[in-house]
């Protein structure tokens, strides 16, 4: 099951984080499931400040020091006390094991967990322990622990300004869908838009019946985000065109035969119509040999 989840929501998510802190794109270095020694354990994504006075203008990044460390449960998954402990050993490790001794400095680290639902049982037994604090909507920092570190609840973020990652759900209504599509309408970039478009299909996919409600009546969207939503909209599309020039042919195919009906038609009653004269000049010729019989 997990290997199913990584392969449908994540590299979704890793997507979805570059477009979240894409007015900082030139400044950081992202790496989808960053392996950790040569042990298969891997952070979902690890994000890379170019340069520590790198400003991050989202909330989310604003958090962020030189190495962060971000791993997304998707709506499927459970994020528990096992969960944040093995995230934080990630961070251990990651902190040992990159090169000469305090190569990377621990102040320079942080944690991320990032997931649809509140962990409330979580955030429950960290508070025994921990001092947790709420930054902001669906924004809840974690001081005492060796690492910054921060619980991210994509449900309870601003519509606004996180559309992306409150995209990564199964509960989507038309409302969000067509943000989502408004925000993936207005990319520019070559790249953004490939990113986004990965995100695009995956929730469309998951979220099939808003989506063909979108598309059925969707007078404000393109062909072409049309076709990238449903794909099978496209295949719908070019074979009603193909029935259409089909009947189109057929159709100058019936006019053709029946203009050679028309014409033969034409020449019947012409030659009816002679028919005629020669009837009448049979019958005149009668009468006069008639007449002339008579007269004898």
């Amino acid at each position: 099951m997990e290997i199913e989840n990584r392969t449908q929501w994540h590299p979704a998510f890793c997507s979805i984080m570059e477009l979240e802190l894409i007015e900082n794109e030139k400044g950081l270095v992202y790496d989808p499931e960053y392996y950790l020694s040569r042990e298969p354990l891997r952070i979902d994504l690890l994000v890379i400040k170019k340069k520590p006075e790198e400003v991050i203008k989202n909330e989310i990044g604003s958090f962020f020091l030189g190495h962060n460390i971000v791993e997304y449960k998707s709506p499927d998954d459970s994020m528990n006390i096992d969960t944040f402990y093995k995230v934080l050993s990630y961070a251990c490790l990651y902190k040992a094991d990159t090169g000469a001794v305090d190569e990377i400095l621990d102040t320079d680290i942080t944690v991320s967990l990032i997931r649809e639902q509140k962990p409330v049982k979580l955030l429950g037994q960290l508070k025994k322990k921990y001092q947790i604090q709420q930054e902001g909507s669906g924004s809840y920092r974690i001081y005492g622990m060796i690492f910054p570190m921060q619980v991210i609840v994509t449900k309870e973020l601003e519509e606004s300004r996180h559309v992306w990652l409150k995209a990564l759900t199964r509960s989507m209504d038309i409302a969000q869908a067509e943000r989502l599509l408004d925000s993936y309408d207005r990319l520019s970039g070559k790249e953004a838009r490939e990113k986004a478009g990965v995100v695009v299909n995956l929730v469309s996919d998951i979220n099939n019946d808003i989506f063909e409600k979108i598309v059925s009546g969707g007078d404000k969207m393109s062909e072409a985000l049309k076709r990238m939503v449903l794909p099978e909209f496209g295949e719908l599309k070019d074979l009603l065109a193909d029935k259409d020039a089909e009947l189109a042919d057929k159709d100058a195919e019936l006019a053709h035969k029946d203009a050679e009906l028309a014409h033969k038609d034409a020449e019947i009653a012409d030659n009816y119509a002679k028919l005629a004269d020669k009837d009448a000049e049979i019958a005149a010729l009668k009468r006069m040999l008639a007449e002339r019989d008579t007269n004898k």
